[in-house]
């Protein structure tokens, strides 16, 4: 048993003092080198290449058609016929569907025949000026008559006088009788009520001209009162023309009916808050109204390149441009509201269909380029790791735009430098590199 506990014993002692030297046993002696440690790294290089870059924003919308118009019916009537269904394709101003509006033909009618009546007016008053200025220069002319018979007469009045004054001189003296004297008295009174006579032609000539002209002047106004009748039975005429052309339901533009909702015989309500007889979208162009992030919003400007990915058709790619920006950002969802119009020939594209675009806010052409990982940005300033003799040496860049696959190297490097293309932070600056060929051997069969 005693034997048995010194065995114990000696083992536990052996394992203390093994306990105690071993931490030491891996160091130098005092005096002797420590060994280097292993520094060389492996890595992939890349030369900086010209290409073309961007910058851009994604985000999803849904495609639209550039108008959707829903066609009510103007004034009510029954439908007589209706020639398109939903699919089929329209041209601007084709005839969709026709109603019946019997009391407006009734009344066009009415109002046309009210036209001619008025056109006839117009003639007969016409006719009545025509008369009135007849009058009006009869009036003229006798007037001219007379006072020129007022001539004749005042020169025999002043006749009359003087051969009476003569007579009564040389019967004052005896030497004349006094019937000659009661004669030539009778002869100066008859002048005398001829120029009376004359006088009261004159009068009565002047009176009928004032009759004749105001006369004039009342079929002059008629004539007016009748060109207002006829504007204002024309007018009255298109209205119900107006309203009878309603009964022609026509496509606003080129498109496609998507909606029709009217049979032969329904009855049509005028209002929009009726159901539309028919909806017809635009087909040409279709637009894509996506919303950009508050953060991204300063980029994108009208003009812009927009690549637009169709994952129902297998991922097909179109391209467009920014046609509309709202300006103003959502302020319940922080985004800006902007339009990409596609051109759609053939309509083959079809509104509903969901979309990513692309916008291509800026883009440099034949730009020297490092793939994205091969840079580093640290407190505002950029780097990448140029192997110069071996070493990896860090070297300091100027940077343009980016993708986030490639970054534009504005200045720092030059397409003749081997850059360390991944993970370039993970290296020491002056670190020995080793580099290695990423393309795999091929092995002989």
């Amino acid at each position: 048993m005693c034997h048995r506990n010194m065995k114990y014993l000696i083992i536990f002692m052996i394992g203390i003092a093994f306990q105690a030297f071993a931490p030491g046993c891996d160091r130098p002696l005092e005096g002797e080198a420590r060994p280097a440690p292993r520094t060389v790294r492996t890595v992939e290089i890349t030369h900086p290449e010209r290409r073309s870059v961007s910058r851009s924003v994604g985000e999803p919308g849904e495609l639209e058609a550039f108008e959707t118009t829903a066609i009510h019916a103007k004034i009510a009537g029954y439908v007589k016929t209706w020639t398109v269904n939903i699919g089929d394709t329209v041209k601007k101003g084709q005839i969709l569907a026709e109603l019946s509006v019997p009391e407006l033909e009734a009344e066009l009618k009415q109002k046309q025949a009210a036209v001619e009546q008025a056109i006839a007016k117009h003639k007969q008053t016409n006719s009545a000026v025509r008369v009135a200025e007849a009058n009006a220069a009869g009036a003229e002319a006798k007037i001219v008559e007379v006072r020129a018979g007022t001539r004749r007469v005042e020169a025999d009045l002043a006749r009359w006088k003087a051969e009476f004054r003569r007579i009564e001189d040389l019967h004052a003296v005896r030497a004349q009788t006094g019937t000659l004297l009661d004669e030539t008295r009778s002869k100066l009174r008859s002048s005398e009520a001829a120029c009376e006579e004359i006088a009261a032609q004159i009068k009565t000539a002047e009176v009928a001209l004032i009759q004749s002209q105001a006369a004039l002047d009342a079929a002059r106004a008629d004539v007016v009162a009748a060109s207002s009748t006829i504007d204002f039975a024309k007018a009255d005429a298109k209205t119900v023309e107006a309203n009878l052309a309603y009964t022609k339901i026509e496509a606003p533009f080129d498109g496609v009916v998507i909606q029709r909702n009217v049979n032969t015989g329904d009855l049509t309500q005028p209002g929009a808050d009726k159901p539309p007889l028919f909806v017809v979208a635009r087909s040409d162009i279709i637009t894509i109204r996506v919303n950009v992030p508050e953060a991204f919003a300063a980029d994108v400007n009208m003009g812009d390149r927009a690549v637009v990915k169709l994952q129902e058709l297998k991922d097909k790619t179109v391209e467009g441009k920014v046609t509309r920006v709202s300006w103003a950002i959502d302020p319940k969802v922080r985004t800006l509201r902007v339009e990409i119009d596609i051109p759609n020939p053939g309509g083959k594209l079809q509104p509903g269909l969901y979309a990513y675009a692309t916008i291509v806010a800026e883009e440099h052409t034949n730009a020297l380029t490092l793939p994205a990982t091969a840079v580093v940005n640290e407190q505002g300033r950029s780097y990448c790791a140029v192997v110069v003799a071996g070493k990896a040496v860090r070297r300091p860049i100027e940077i343009g735009i980016g993708d986030g696959i490639l970054t534009e190297v504005v200045s720092g490097v030059d397409e003749h430098d081997s850059v360390v293309k991944t993970n370039p932070a993970s290296l020491a600056d002056g670190q020995s590199v080793e580099i290695v060929d990423p393309t795999p051997k091929r092995t002989t069969p």
